[in-house]
């Protein structure tokens, strides 16, 4: 488990009775913490490519750009999650192991990403996952996005964005952490009448 301590760069939101905190971090200050809680967070999964996950970091060029949210125990990181902007599918997550059909359904549109969402095995139970996917989309559908997209390759996870209001686009192969498992990509409509609002309440 990781064992930096970190410091707030925003006031962080209190999980009310633990000694959790919920935060929105900068990624130049804290992208070294949120690559290695990613890889501390995976490295011990099932099915996973260990050259992939040899590398100390997990960081991608998409990281610069993009919103994060860090949970943290008495200062410790423990979970974070990831929210992307995108005025081109070519440019999400996974984009590129779509077949054309699934691209087509998601042309020019204003798109927010979930994604790079882990918890460490030690601080899993307690709700992180849900309380992540809130947050990320509530600020997604605030920044005026149509859709939302979030990938998954574990049905739990699938189920959990179904209740959200997430729908399975299609499934594919060879995601390059785990190349031999099926990845669900899945999509949020936000004028869908079908489609839950976030709570306005995240705990």
């Amino acid at each position: 488990m990781l064992t930096t301590t970190l410091k707030a760069t925003s006031a962080p939101t209190v999980l009310p009775g633990t000694p959790f905190l919920l935060e929105k971090v900068d990624f130049q200050t804290y992208g070294d913490i949120i690559g290695r809680l990613r890889v501390d967070a995976w490295r011990n999964e099932s099915g996973i490519d260990p050259v992939f996950f040899a590398r100390p970091t997990w960081i991608e060029a998409l990281d610069e750009d993009a919103e994060h949210w860090l949970i943290t125990d008495n200062g410790l990181p423990v979970a974070s999650g990831r929210l992307s902007l995108h005025t081109s599918v070519t440019d999400v997550p996974y984009a590129y192991l779509l077949p054309d059909y699934c691209q087509k359904k998601l042309s020019n549109i204003l798109i927010a990403t979930i994604s790079r969402m882990v918890v460490v095995p030690s601080h899993r139970g307690h709700g992180f996952s849900t309380l992540l996917d809130r947050v990320r989309v509530a600020e997604g559908l605030a920044m005026g996005a149509s859709v939302l997209t979030a990938a998954t390759q574990l049905e739990f996870r699938q189920k959990a964005l179904a209740k959200l209001g997430f729908n399975t686009l299609c499934d594919v192969r060879k995601a390059p952490e785990r190349p031999d498992w099926p990845l669900y990509f899945m999509v949020y409509h936000a004028a869908d009448p079908a489609s839950p609002a976030p709570a306005s309440r995240l705990f």
